[in-house]
């Protein structure tokens, strides 16, 4: 079985066969991973920096920048850690010869982390659709599963790309807003804005619509189209019928059923099929394009 050893000292890295190995160098990019749902509320990365408690890493294989295609092997923890190896000398430590013994190795105590079947493993995590969060909890990216090989040696070989940013909120222009609805509308913005970078699509929908009815409503109570704060369903043929904002009133209708979809029961009632990212993304969109129709961003 394809294994991998750490030096949690100076972080070499090592290949082997169970706890025989051999140094790679140049030392490769190693990250904490962690395997999370697509549709979790809170898409949390590796919480700890121990390297003998991360469950998973990441053997980094190359980046192609044309396709954003981002090539490795993710390797699972040995159930207890750390581990003896018997290993080559490194090349980047040649005053390791005088230790080699009789078989022409050294003897480490090293992290220790092993091939495994992927698919299986989302089986038992219960994950249908996958997402790879890279790196720490403070500092981390997200990355889409795209294509799945194995080698001969029986490594499961990933190829991902990017989680795409889900939109960049314009910056709002809060002169052209009455000063009575600033907080409500940075509050939810804020919710929208912090959920991007950490959550699922379900979660992003549901700040979307909030956000959206924050915006819609004070765009209509400013312009005395409503008397009170109403549900952003009930906005839509007012944004249509009476503010003439057919492009605002479409997209507010699309984020309140999309915000209905999140629901399983109505997932189940209505036959609908489940909400994806890319509805999250057309979510954060939306609330772009809101800000603009209504004039509420800062013109360039």
């Amino acid at each position: 079985m394809k294994t991998i050893g750490i030096d949690t000292d100076n972080y070499l890295v090592y290949e082997g066969n169970g706890t025989w190995g051999h140094a790679l160098w140049p030392t490769p990019a190693i990250l904490p991973a962690a395997i999370v749902s697509e549709s979790s509320d809170e898409l949390s990365p590796v919480n700890n920096n121990d390297l003998q408690k991360l469950p998973f890493i990441f053997m980094d294989e190359g980046y192609d920048p044309v396709s954003r295609v981002r090539k490795g092997i993710i390797y699972e923890k040995y159930e207890s850690q750390p581990n003896d190896w018997h290993v080559q000398m490194h090349p980047a430590i040649p005053a390791e010869g005088r230790q080699l013994g009789a078989r022409g190795v050294i003897k480490k105590s090293l992290a220790s982390f092993q091939q495994f079947n992927f698919e299986p493993v989302l089986k038992q995590l219960g994950i249908e659709n996958p997402l790879i969060v890279l790196g720490s909890n403070t500092q981390f990216t997200i990355w889409s599963v795209i294509d799945v090989e194995t080698s001969i040696s029986g490594e499961t070989i990933l190829f991902l790309r990017a989680r795409k940013t889900i939109g960049v909120l314009p910056k709002v222009n809060y002169s052209t807003i009455n000063e009575k609805y600033h907080s409500q509308i940075k509050d939810k913005l804020a919710r929208l804005s912090s959920d991007i970078h950490k959550a699922g699509p379900d979660s992003i929908i549901d700040r979307s619509r909030e956000a959206a009815s924050a915006i819609v409503n004070t765009y209509l109570l400013e312009n005395g189209h409503i008397e009170k704060h109403r549900d952003l369903g009930q906005l839509v043929s007012t944004l249509r019928d009476k503010a003439k904002k057919h492009v605002a009133a479409n997209c507010a209708d699309t984020l309140a059923k999309f915000h209905s979809r999140t629901k399983h029961s109505e997932q189940e009632y209505q036959s609908l099929r489940y909400i994806n990212e890319m509805d999250a993304e057309f979510s954060v969109q939306a609330i772009a394009v809101l800000l603009h129709e209504f004039g509420y961003v800062h013109q360039q």
